[in-house]
């Protein structure tokens, strides 16, 4: 069994990197799409993809630990046309703007394979310095928080109802002291998911609606505040692009989901439409 993994961690890394970009679809493909890759991923089928989207229709996404929204709140979202997915992944609640409005991305990886080798946190951390180094060619001075921030949010339950932008936790990226990027990981036995969301413009207080009290609205920003321009989607997936292969010294290649992977997300969206 040791060999066949080594030959096939090999195969990843000589195959180098898959780079989609899907566009802005739904929450429920959203979220399909990255279920479909993480499994194909871990079936070793699949180079290691950085996957870029957007939501159409907004939608708010829930952690998988969280409790179901309550029917008040499902109406408030429907009276402004937006949808709610929960997440392969854990953490808390994220208001997902149009595709002006925020960049959502995505990366699929072997577990134990360069770059990422270690623990579920030094992915993370991994990632989010490549974030950051994509934020600082933009002239955003974006930094790593520390290991003591977020000791409040760390506290709480991982089912509260307290917003993903509420407070940055350790290694999160952050403008001065301010939460840029809101991410969460899941694990299996051979590949983990990370995504996120990077707000580019707009904001938030949607979820204060919904659930009073959740987000502090000056305990986060955007992209487009921190730069003091407008960043649009594509600039932004270009400058993340740019720094995975530079500060993770990986090979992007544009690429398409495979016939396997859209059948999966298509059978399984058909039965969700069903229900």
């Amino acid at each position: 069994m040791h060999g066949a993994d080594t030959r096939r961690e090999r195969r990843f890394l000589s195959a180098g990197w898959r780079l989609l970009e899907t566009g802005a679809r739904p929450g429920a493909w959203n979220m399909t799409c990255d279920r479909a890759v993480l499994s194909a991923v871990e079936d070793g089928g699949t180079p290691p993809t950085l996957r870029f989207y957007g939501w159409s229709p907004p939608a708010v996404s829930i952690g998988r630990h969280q409790p179901n929204p309550e029917p008040e709140a499902i109406r408030t979202l429907d009276v402004r046309g937006v949808d709610c997915v929960r997440r392969p992944t854990g953490g808390r609640a994220v208001y997902h703007g149009p595709i002006a409005e925020e960049l959502t991305y995505s990366v699929v990886a072997p577990i134990g394979v360069p770059p990422f080798a270690g623990r579920g946190a030094d992915a993370y951390r991994r990632i989010h310095s490549a974030l950051a180094a994509a934020l600082v060619e933009l002239g955003v001075g974006a930094t790593l928080a520390s290991d003591g921030a977020g000791r409040r949010l760390r506290a709480l339950r991982p089912d509260d109802r307290l917003a993903c932008f509420a407070s940055p936790v350790g290694d999160e990226v952050t403008v001065d002291g301010k939460k840029l990027v809101g991410s969460a990981q899941r694990r299996t036995r051979r590949a983990f998911l990370q995504h996120g969301s990077i707000p580019l413009a707009g904001d938030h207080r949607l979820l204060n609606v919904v659930w009073p009290g959740s987000l502090d609205p000056g305990a986060a920003t955007t992209v487009s505040a921190a730069a003091v321009r407008t960043v649009s989607y594509s600039e932004m997936a270009g400058c993340v692009a740019r720094a995975f292969e530079r500060t993770l010294n990986v090979r992007l290649s544009p690429g398409v989901l495979t016939p396997e992977e859209e059948a999966t997300i298509d059978a399984t969206c058909g039965a969700l439409a069903t229900t």
